[in-house]
């Protein structure tokens, strides 16, 4: 069984001969290909290697195009801290979202990380097209 079949086999209550290896590994990619957390955070294509590489190394089930929600949201104008090796900060002291009616005037900016995760998605795709 390999490991399409696996996950599709479960996700449609069918059996399988594992459960599917599904783990976040976000940090964990970055770090095994000797990139910075902020290099794989804002470079999908950063992104797309760790993912790979770590899914086709040590047996993972899945590819993962999450990143961190702290981009779009820097998108929209929130104010971010930006780290090299860990995970982006929002910075509540000066919440975009302190007045809720703001909410209904953010627009997503052409060239956001929100566009960028479509293309994490089809890159990864891309990388994944035809394996098991």
């Amino acid at each position: 069984m390999n490991s399409r079949e696996r996950v599709l086999g479960m996700l449609e209550g069918g059996s399988a001969d594992h459960l599917p290896c599904m783990p976040i590994i976000m940090q964990f990619a970055g770090d095994h290909i000797g990139a910075s957390y902020r290099d794989y955070a804002a470079d999908f294509r950063v992104l797309t290697e760790g993912q790979t590489r770590v899914a086709e190394e040590f047996g993972i089930d899945h590819v993962n195009t999450m990143s961190d929600p702290a981009g779009e949201a820097a998108d929209c104008g929130a104010a971010v801290k930006f780290f090299p090796n860990q995970p982006p900060a929002l910075d509540e002291v000066n919440a975009l979202l302190t007045d809720k009616t703001r909410l209904a005037t953010l627009e997503v900016p052409p060239g956001s990380a929100c566009i960028i995760a479509c293309k994490r998605w089809r890159c990864t795709r891309n990388a994944w097209v035809g394996k098991s």
